[in-house]
């Protein structure tokens, strides 16, 4: 299995070692190969696996085969097949976790206005200007540079060419084939996270809004906080996370509603179930279209009922349910009419909490990547 970090970051890294743990725990062996992002507590990240290398060490994998030590290599992100030479024959499975293999902005929403985007990558980049991305490398004299979504599409062709592509909801997968992967060679499996064994506690009277996740700009935490200016005065907020955004989200809290919004910064995966059961509804704002969004499955586990944008792969699990609303994707007060329904219905988190087990077992996800890693690896 290979993962961006050697530790924990963001949802990549949680599916990555709860599906770890999962596989282990029906007999398989599984070897880490870990990149250079850093992470936190690597050494609870890699309980699961037998053993632990850096990608440098990845071509060593292809010797291990021949005495039937690695049958199939599970890739979490790869931008295109140059980046898995190293790999050399070896059956190979990538997923999609995100949009980057879709989109030159790997945000879908538009640099100007912030409008989510459901194009495939082609004119329509030049014509809003997604072309023109920031340019992070340490050694670029300028900070923007171009990409070319023509090129991007290219390249993901011959990804899908050298494996097939596992997306984590439906829209990414028909985002996927929308740019030019045949279907045949698009796979749908939700990130369903493992259930939580601890029992539920009833919610609290008070109406405490959680938030939970990376403080990033297409997190839309941002719609969050601007929510409290309509629900009633009474009303708290929960920020659960850290990232670049942080500081901009706290001058905003102190502005729109100060004393009542709440940042706990990183917190541990094992620990986040305690913020939900605080909360009598969790919210999840996203600007992009979310590719799938764990949270919402996590917090209707814990009996908490979830607003949530409705768009991207948050319908897939959003929809068909009393235990969840979804409101028009950067529109505070649509969130807040959406949370103020589920403040109002008592019944809304034992419906979520139905809806999680019935329709997302964790089970689930073992048996779909099980099968389809059996069948490449044939």
């Amino acid at each position: 299995m290979v993962v961006p970090s050697n530790g924990f970051v963001g949802g990549i890294e949680r599916h990555a070692h709860d599906l770890a743990r999962g596989l282990s725990g029906r007999g398989h062996e599984l070897t880490l190969v870990y990149g250079d992002l850093p992470g936190r507590q690597p050494t609870r990240f890699a309980e699961p696996f037998a053993r632990a290398i850096p990608r440098s060490e990845a071509h060593t994998l292809r010797s291990a085969t021949a005495d039937g030590g690695v049958d199939i290599v599970y890739v979490h992100r790869a931008a295109s097949a140059e980046e898995l030479v190293d790999f050399g024959p070896l059956p190979l499975v990538v997923v999609s976790h995100d949009h980057d293999l879709t989109c030159v902005r790997s945000h879908r929403y538009l640099p100007i206005g912030h409008a989510p985007c459901h194009r495939p990558p082609g004119l329509a980049c030049f014509r809003h200007g997604c072309v023109v991305v920031r340019d992070r490398r340490p050694e670029s004299r300028l900070p923007v540079t171009l990409k070319n979504p023509y090129l991007l599409r290219r390249r993901l062709r011959g990804l899908a060419t050298r494996a097939p592509l596992v997306s984590c909801s439906r829209y990414v997968r028909d985002q996927l084939v929308r740019a030019g992967v045949p279907p045949s060679r698009a796979h749908v499996i939700h990130p369903i996270p493992p259930e939580d064994d601890r029992p539920t506690v009833p919610r609290p009277k008070a109406p405490h809004l959680v938030c939970a996740g990376n403080l990033l700009r297409g997190k839309g935490v941002d719609i969050a906080i601007d929510a409290m200016r309509h629900l009633p005065a009474d009303t708290e907020l929960t920020i659960v996370g850290d990232g670049p955004s942080r500081a901009d989200l706290e001058r905003q809290a102190i502005a729109e509603a100060p004393r009542r919004i709440r940042f706990t910064g990183w917190v541990p995966p094992g620990e986040i179930a305690s913020f939900y059961d605080q909360a009598s509804v969790v919210v999840v704002p996203s600007r992009w279209p979310e590719p799938f969004g764990m949270v919402g499955i996590e917090a209707m586990r814990r009996a908490r009922p979830v607003v949530a944008a409705g768009h991207g792969g948050i319908e897939e699990w959003a929809n068909g349910t009393a235990g969840a609303r979804t409101f028009a994707p950067g529109d505070a007060r649509s969130l807040a009419e959406a949370a103020r329904a589920l403040l109002a219905n008592d019944d809304a988190g034992s419906a979520a909490l139905l809806h999680a087990q019935e329709r997302f077992p964790h089970a689930r996800l073992l048996d779909e990547v099980e099968a389809l890693l059996g069948q490449v690896a044939a």
